[in-house]
């Protein structure tokens, strides 16, 4: 289940399966929750990660 964390007065969305963290972003139309469920169900349907959803990942960005 995607979990809702909280840091530095910014919400974060883990996925539950893989563990990335997503968050809303000025440049994407997606938010960070949709992001997080996203990768979850594409985590728990084919057992690994897609790297055009994780591509959006907070641990991607630079």
């Amino acid at each position: 289940m995607t979990e809702e964390i909280e840091k530095d007065g910014k919400k974060y969305y883990r996925c539950g399966e893989c563990g990335f963290h997503y968050a809303d972003s000025s440049t994407s139309l997606t938010t960070g929750r949709e992001w997080a469920r996203k990768c979850e169900d594409w985590c728990r349907k084919y057992k690994s990660c897609n790297l055009e959803i994780t591509a959006h990942a907070e641990e991607n960005r630079e």
